[in-house]
């Protein structure tokens, strides 16, 4: 059975529907197109800071966010190598870790910053008006572009059927 996924609005104070229209996900298509979450990358200027926030687990494709954070690196690296990518994570590890890391301090010197839960990746609080978001330890961040992906859960019809457990 493969019913998809749905996003769990307010997982993260502050983060719903409508925030996300300022901090785009990007992540299911028929809900937000990825070209919001391209058009401000592009607008973004030389220099700027891109902020992704990654959920805890479960969410669809364990690697995906990782393989987004390669891409955005790529195009920081080509059209504005004075960018950052600061990848704030609510895991202390991810799927195939070594392997990403690995390539990111060899084709991205000094562009991604990744940060786990235990060193302060956690985000509990965004707001989308100033573009800040907010980590488990209280430090506030400014983003020129937030991508937050958010919390997921297994689709209404897999939780109608009682085929999901508590986590979604």
């Amino acid at each position: 059975m493969s019913p998809g996924i749905e996003l769990r609005w307010g997982a993260i104070e502050g983060h719903d529907e409508a925030a996300s229209e300022r901090m785009p996900h990007g992540w299911v298509p028929s809900l937000q197109p990825i070209s919001l979450l391209r058009r401000q990358l592009e607008a973004m200027p030389d220099g700027g800071r891109f902020v992704m926030v990654i959920p805890d687990n479960p969410f669809r494709c364990p690697p995906g966010p990782y393989e987004r954070i390669s891409m955005v690196a790529e195009y920081l690296k080509r059209a504005k190598p004075r960018s950052k990518l600061i990848a704030l994570d609510a895991k202390n590890g991810f799927s195939k870790q070594p392997l990403f890391q690995d390539a990111w301090e060899e084709l991205y010197p000094g562009i991604i910053e990744w940060r786990g839960a235990s060193n302060d990746g956690r985000v509990t609080r965004v707001n989308a008006a100033a573009m800040e978001v907010e980590t488990e330890f209280g430090k506030k961040l400014k983003g020129d572009v937030i991508n937050v992906i958010p919390a997921q859960m297994a689709a209404k019809i897999a939780r109608d059927a009682g085929l999901a457990n508590q986590s979604g």
